[in-house]
């Protein structure tokens, strides 16, 4: 009996340097292990979420994909805070986007207002027409939603509640097979009520445009802008001269589909003189019996109008006026550097000379 007291008191006496930091943590206040803790925690380095047995939240990925694809994509025009300052932005005209100041042009909420997630998608997806814009519809989908969340998070305007799209109303021209009722009423109210030729070009003569006014309940104009029939000079919010664009020649940056150019009359574009039309609309004229000669609905009017006036664009080369070439070859001989390239059938040389534009 007295050997295994004596081999128990050598074993405990074994354990007790062991145990006394285990008792001792347990009689401290609580909260100081966990300061000690802390006080060891290497905080040179991120902190990997894993470590804690947690995972990354849903936002946390798509601002970390976000950001990556920013830098390989958009950085080198909006530059690398978003204030549209990147390195290839001194020769771009219009110039990128601030994405800071978060004044989007092309959207479907109301003039001023913030763009919703489908409208940065939309750009994204299909670029700018007449801009440095590119489309990024080849990146994979999830790419080009987690941009829109790293977008957002260069400003804090996005803290709000986001704003609702301006309505779609029942288009009354959907089931024309033939548009020439929609593009007839267009030309009506793009003169005669919505005055676009205020910065747009006017397509009829003066006296047709105070017509269009008279049987709109207004009064007909006897002057009116110099240059009627051109696209007027303007500045927007950013300082920089911009000029409306002639529908029968300049791009249009946001679609020439009929819902693209609805969206864009009703909504407006921030930063420009071109106002949302959805209210205005809703509060037209009417005529001594009451009757309102101006309705949401004269918008889709005018978006046949406008697509239609595209429509009617000249083409720059006449037919057979244009070679295409193929087997594009680059050869060297004793004239200097020469692209060879079958042109109909035939062989054609193009000589590059230094000396020669």
């Amino acid at each position: 009996m007295g050997g295994a007291m004596n081999r128990l008191k050598t074993l405990v006496m074994a354990l007790l340097p062991g145990l006394l930091p285990v008792l001792l943590m347990a009689l401290l206040p609580a909260g100081c292990g966990e300061q000690a803790h802390e006080a060891n925690l290497d905080t040179s380095r991120p902190t990997d979420p894993s470590e804690f047995g947690y995972q990354v939240s849903p936002r946390t990925v798509n601002l970390m994909e976000g950001a990556q694809a920013y830098k390989t994509y958009c950085v080198g025009c909006h530059g690398p805070t978003g204030e549209g300052n990147g390195p290839a932005s001194r020769w771009l005209y219009p110039p990128p986007r601030n994405f800071k100041k978060a004044d989007f042009k092309f959207m479907s909420t109301r003039f001023g207002e913030l763009p919703t997630d489908a409208d940065l998608y939309r750009t994204i997806t299909n670029g700018l027409r007449g801009s440095s814009m590119p489309s990024w519809g080849h990146l994979p989908e999830r790419t080009r939603l987690a941009l829109i969340e790293y977008i957002k998070s260069f400003s804090d305007a996005w803290d709000n509640a986001p704003t609702p799209a301006i309505p779609m109303v029942t288009n009354p021209y959907v089931a024309d097979a033939d548009p020439s009722r929609a593009i007839a009423r267009g030309e009506l109210t793009y003169h005669g009520f919505f005055r676009c030729w205020n910065c747009h070009p006017a397509y009829i003569s003066d006296q047709k445009i105070g017509a269009a006014q008279t049987a709109l309940g207004g009064v007909a104009q006897k002057t009116y802008r110099p240059n009627l029939h051109q696209a007027a000079v303007k500045t927007d919010s950013e300082g920089q001269t911009i000029f409306a664009p002639d529908f029968l020649r300049d791009p249009v940056k946001s679609g020439t589909s009929v819902n693209d150019i609805y969206r864009t009359v009703a909504a407006g574009i921030t930063g420009t003189a071109m106002p949302s039309w959805i209210d205005a609309a809703a509060q037209g004229p009417v005529d001594k019996q009451g009757n309102v000669l101006i309705t949401q609905a004269d918008i889709w009017a005018v978006a046949y109008y406008v697509q239609d006036l595209i429509k009617r664009r000249t083409l720059r080369f006449k037919p057979g006026e244009i070679v295409l070439r193929d087997n594009r070859k680059l050869e060297f001989s004793q004239r200097g550097m020469a692209y060879v390239a079958k042109v109909q059938q035939e062989q054609e040389e193009e000589f590059l000379d230094e000396d020669e534009d």
